[in-house]
């Protein structure tokens, strides 16, 4: 499971800093080390979309270069990785 979760960059740091003592006494993941293993967003990020459903909304579209399906692959940045289909 994935979860986005909106905090302070200065909550982030903290939250790392416990993880990292809690790390040498705790055997089991704690939320602290979950979250400070975390992939931050990058600042101003644009919306979160699922490729699959752009893909579709350009069925259609006549596009013989296939240049619309190579920018979005190779021009756009990928925020959160695909969830695997397994």
């Amino acid at each position: 499971m994935q979860i986005v979760i909106n905090i302070s960059e200065e909550r982030f740091r903290d939250i790392q800093r416990i993880a990292e003592v809690q790390l040498e006494s705790n055997y089991f993941k704690t939320a602290e080390q979950i979250i400070a293993n975390g992939t931050p967003l990058p600042k101003g990020h644009g919306d979160l979309k699922d490729m699959d459903d752009i893909y579709e909304a350009l069925e259609g579209w006549n596009d013989d270069t296939g240049w619309i399906v190579d920018a979005i692959d190779f021009q756009t940045p990928t925020i959160i990785e695909a969830e695997s289909e397994e």
